[in-house]
């Protein structure tokens, strides 16, 4: 029967050493708040080149639209300006110009006096007024991601004369406007406000991003103090003296476990404090809700046997490391197990059911889905308990893993020979039961 107190004993002893190592205490918690003002920084001065960058249209044969402007058709163009609606919903500043004749569009494009260009044929008007259908061409920079948005752009902004053209022709026809409508579609995401619209794809994005982040802060919490723990102590020696110590194998098992999963659960809540300072401020900034305030509440309580999920298999497998280099070429694996996982739970659609509930990572993070959603159907007891009876199921497989590994000495003692450390060991014990 494992003794609490050897225990508790064990696991201050290993908190300590942690939080001396600066390393580990740079990890989980100065990295968090460096990276996360950075990644806000570096999102508003993308924002802010979005939106002051001007785009660049070029547009070549301009002249051949002429005659049908005159004929009372809707015009594309107002000087070197587009007409008045057709950029709605447009951000950032766009400029027009006119080319010439004389030159080519490969040459504009490959001089990079425009981004995109819309070639109009010369007979523009010709076919428009006779009710064919004339080809118009949007040219842009073959592998250049500025001309590519700058194509894209002015593609709807085409788009919308087109619907003014088609409407014209059903004038002419007389026909109502919305003739080649045949039903009235309601959109739900029409008589939003704008604001609305991006907060609901904002927290549409924070409900499935954040229980990924968390799950990776939490891994990286479990990776580095296990690591240490136990390659880390063979590399120093002291794996020895604790092993001579009357603790049992257990005990020791337990207490490394313990610290470790204290110390990848305060990642997880250092870094929902910084996430969710984030999340405030965008709701600050937008005026409408982006996650549900016990929903984070509900991710740091299914956080906690999360990290101790990671820290017993992180413990199992650093203890059969020689070394802490060699640990973490062991440990540094269960990413590319655990990301697929957690990719899984990421797909859209996907619901938590007593089925994918058993799936480690996967059930967890979409129970933290739910939790985090404004508008999901609320979390049940059963649902709740289902994920936690899973996630206690492999966190006790991975202790029973961990503890045989350390009931193994010819794992513990990979590193100089075994027996001859063994066999000096059992002198020690023997001395100091005769002593």
């Amino acid at each position: 029967m494992p003794r609490w107190t050897v225990i508790q004993l064990i696991t201050a002893k290993e908190l300590r050493d942690l939080i001396r190592d600066r390393r580990t205490v740079m990890l989980i918690l100065i990295m968090p708040a460096v990276l996360y003002p950075l990644f806000g920084l570096a999102g508003y001065y993308f924002a802010t080149i979005i939106l002051t960058q001007p785009t660049r249209f070029g547009v070549f044969g301009s002249e051949a639209m002429t005659e049908a402007v005159t004929a009372g058709w809707p015009a594309l163009l107002n000087g070197s300006h587009f007409a008045e609606g057709l950029l709605e919903g447009e951000v950032g500043g766009i400029q027009v110009r006119l080319l010439s004749p004389h030159g080519t569009v490969e040459d504009y494009l490959r001089s990079r006096e425009v981004d995109a260009v819309l070639e109009v044929p010369p007979n523009f008007s010709e076919q428009l007024l006779a009710h064919h259908r004339p080809t118009l061409v949007i040219h842009g920079r073959e592998g250049d991601d500025t001309s590519k948005l700058a194509a894209r752009r002015l593609t709807e902004i085409v788009r919308r004369w087109e619907a003014r053209l088609r409407q014209h022709r059903f004038r002419l026809a007389g026909l109502p406007h919305d003739y080649d409508q045949i039903l009235n579609l309601v959109d739900p995401q029409h008589h939003k406000p704008q604001a609305k619209q991006a907060a609901d794809e904002l927290r549409d994005t924070f409900t499935r991003v954040f229980p990924f982040l968390l799950m990776m802060w939490l891994l990286a919490g479990a990776i580095q103090p296990a690591v240490d723990m136990t390659a880390g102590e063979k590399e120093r020696g002291t794996m020895e003296t604790l092993l001579i110590s009357p603790a049992e194998r257990s005990e020791i098992v337990l207490g490394k476990f313990l610290a470790t999963t204290a110390f990848s659960f305060t990642s997880v809540v250092w870094n929902v404090i910084w996430l969710a300072g984030a999340a405030f401020l965008f709701e600050w900034l937008l005026g409408y809700g982006i996650v549900q305030r016990l929903g984070l509440l509900g991710c740091i309580i299914l956080g906690l046997p999360l990290a101790m999920l990671f820290s017993a298999v992180c413990v199992a497998l650093g203890v059969f490391a020689k070394s802490t280099k060699e640990g973490q070429y062991y440990l540094l694996p269960m990413i590319l197990i655990v990301m697929p996982l957690a990719f899984w739970s990421m797909t859209p659609g996907m619901k938590l059911t007593p089925g994918n509930a058993w799936v480690p990572v996967t059930g967890a993070i979409l129970l933290q889905q739910q939790f985090l959603s404004i508008a999901a159907e609320p979390v049940s007891t059963l649902q709740f308990l289902l994920v936690i009876a899973a996630l206690m199921v492999w966190i006790s497989i991975a202790l029973v893993l961990a503890v045989w590994q350390f009931h193994r000495e010819s794992v513990l003692f990979r590193e100089t020979g075994g027996r001859s450390i063994l066999a000096r060991l059992r002198r020690t014990r023997r001395w100091r039961q005769t002593s």
